[in-house]
């Protein structure tokens, strides 16, 4: 394995019509090997098509095949009022059953308001018991988001940013400054020195290395975090000891 401990927060496997090949746990398990990616948090690629309720339980039953158990999976949230998913009691320890570590949600996909209304009860069993949720599925609606974890400060938020590559600092700093428990991934931040940047105005402590995986290689982001310039203590916390933290910190 490498030296560094690499903990991938932003991966994908099985895909869905019209998405293109996407790997499955074996093909995944390979590739973590040849970058030397020691764990990863994984999510099923084709939630927004298929929706939640389906892909929860295609995930589950594709983890089976990761016998060292080197993966946690992530979990689709929606609304309670229609009784798509359990409750929150039961969801945790279904979550626990089929190792799944974290959630997100796909709110403009699966047609709802992202709201303490639609989800407050969740959510707020969710900060409680320290389960992060993943914002991935808003299509970089940055109002939404801003409103989404105004409404939620006290849940562990983790942003992914492999969308319009470059970095999102303007929209993403702002939620580092204000909120402490809001996580930022590099997923797609290609940014000469930004990483190194941000350490220094926010610390390193929610920053994660996220590969953004099938879509980008996890190679590259690696790069970027080897030669960021900063101390070996540093670049570990960021490449895998954070959300490791953070995953330790699940109570399920």
């Amino acid at each position: 394995m490498n030296e560094l401990p690499f903990f991938d927060v932003d991966v994908r496997v099985c895909g869905g019509p019209g998405l293109g090949p996407f790997p499955d746990v074996p093909e995944l398990l390979s590739e973590m090997d040849y970058y030397g990616v020691e764990k990863a948090l994984v999510q099923h690629g084709n939630i927004a098509g298929g929706g939640a309720v389906l892909t929860n339980d295609e995930l589950a039953e594709a983890l089976q095949d990761d016998t060292e158990h080197r993966l946690l999976g992530v979990w689709c949230l929606l609304p309670s009022q229609c009784d798509e998913i359990p409750a929150p009691d039961e969801l945790f320890r279904q979550m626990k059953e089929k190792r799944i570590a974290a959630l997100t949600l796909y709110p403009g996909d699966h047609r709802f308001e992202p709201c303490r209304m639609t989800l407050g009860k969740v959510m707020d069993a969710a900060a409680e018991r320290r389960i992060p949720v993943l914002l991935k599925g808003f299509s970089e609606k940055w109002p939404e988001i801003y409103r989404f974890v105004e409404t939620f400060p006290d849940n562990i938020m983790i942003h992914c940013d492999n969308w319009g590559k470059w970095g999102h600092d303007r929209q993403v700093r702002p939620l580092l400054e204000n909120f402490p428990n809001f996580y930022y991934a590099l997923s797609g931040y290609w940014v000469m020195g930004g990483i190194r940047d941000l350490v220094e105005r926010y610390g390193s402590r929610r920053i994660l290395y996220g590969s953004g995986f099938p879509f980008y290689s996890q190679g590259s982001g690696m790069l970027q975090l080897r030669y960021s310039g900063m101390d070996s203590e540093t670049v570990a916390d960021i490449a895998g000891r954070n959300l490791e933290r953070l995953m330790k910190e699940v109570q399920l």
